[in-house]
C-alpha cells in the first residue's frame, strides 16, 4: 500500500509543477542598439551595458549611447559577465560538427582592452553559449545546434579550472544562449535560443525548475538591479529593460 502511494505522488509532483503558470516579462523600457554583426552576449554593472556583437565588444551608457567599441577579433563571441571591473566573454569555434576551440576572454571593462585567454576547449563540444558568476566562480553553458540535448552548465573556479558539469532535464532550443545569477534569490535564470526560459535553484536540482515563455526569441541576459532584468531581443535589435512576473500561487 505505502509503495503504491508513493508511486502516485511521484507521478502527481511532475504533473503539478507542469500545470503551473509560467513566468512573463513584462517591459518597462526599450533601447534601440543598431547591429551590423548580430548581438550576442549583453552584461552590465550598473552604470553601463556591455554588448557583445559576434566579434567586438561594445560599451552603452543606460540611454543607449555608444561610449566605446572594442577591437574586433575572430572566433564566435557569445554570452559575457562582468565581474570586479572586467567582461568575461564565452569565445567558440562554434562548428556543429564539433570543435575543440572552447575559451574565456577576459577584457578591461574600461578600456575593452583584451587582458587574458583561458582555454576550457576540453570541456564543451559544439559552442559555449552562456556565462554567469556566483560565489567566486564561473558557470559556462553550451549551445548545442539542435533541440536534442540535455542543457549542460560548466562550473569552473576563478582560475577556470573545473568545478563540475550540471545537468538540466530541460532542452532548450539550441541549447542556453543566456545564463545570470540572481543571488536575492539564490537562482540562476537561463535562456534558450526561442521563447522558453526558467529559473532553477543555484544547486541546480530539477525539481526546482520554474518555466516561462517570452513573447520573442530570446539571445542573452544581465541583471540591472534586484527587480530589473535586461535581455537581448536580437531581432529587434533591442536591449529590453524587464521585470518577471512570477505565476499567481
Amino acid at each position: 500500500m505505502r509503495k503504491t502511494l508513493f508511486l502516485l505522488l511521484s507521478l502527481l509532483i511532475p504533473l503539478a509543477a507542469e500545470a503551473a503558470e509560467p513566468l512573463r516579462f513584462q517591459i518597462k523600457r526599450q533601447l534601440h542598439l543598431p547591429s551590423d554583426d548580430g548581438q550576442q552576449g549583453i552584461g552590465t554593472d550598473g552604470k553601463f551595458l556591455f554588448v557583445q556583437n559576434t566579434q567586438q565588444l561594445f560599451k552603452y551608457d543606460l540611454n543607449g549611447k555608444l561610449i566605446k567599441a572594442g577591437p574586433k577579433l575572430r572566433l564566435h563571441h557569445g554570452g559575457i559577465v562582468w565581474v570586479k571591473g572586467k567582461i568575461y566573454v564565452a569565445v567558440s569555434g562554434c562548428d556543429a560538427a564539433g570543435t575543440n576551440q572552447h575559451l574565456v576572454h577576459v577584457y578591461d571593462a574600461q578600456s575593452l582592452a583584451l587582458l587574458q585567454k583561458h582555454e576550457m576547449g576540453e570541456h564543451f563540444s559544439v559552442c559555449a553559449g552562456g556565462i554567469a558568476y556566483r560565489k567566486g566562480n564561473f558557470f559556462v553553458a553550451e549551445s548545442f545546434f539542435d533541440d536534442d540535448h540535455f542543457d549542460r552548465i560548466i562550473e569552473f573556479d576563478a582560475q577556470f579550472n573545473h568545478v563540475k558539469d550540471h545537468i538540466v532535464k530541460f532542452k532548450s532550443p539550441y541549447g542556453i544562449q543566456g545564463l545570470e545569477y540572481l543571488p536575492a534569490t539564490d537562482q540562476f535564470h537561463v535562456h534558450s535560443h526561442g521563447r522558453d526560459f526558467y529559473r532553477i535553484d543555484a544547486s541546480f536540482e530539477n525539481d526546482s525548475l520554474i518555466k516561462g515563455k517570452a513573447e520573442f526569441d530570446l539571445q542573452d541576459v544581465t541583471r540591472l538591479d534586484p527587480k530589473t532584468l535586461v535581455v537581448n531581443h536580437r531581432a529587434a535589435e533591442s536591449l529590453l529593460l524587464i521585470e518577471v512576473e512570477m505565476p499567481s500561487k
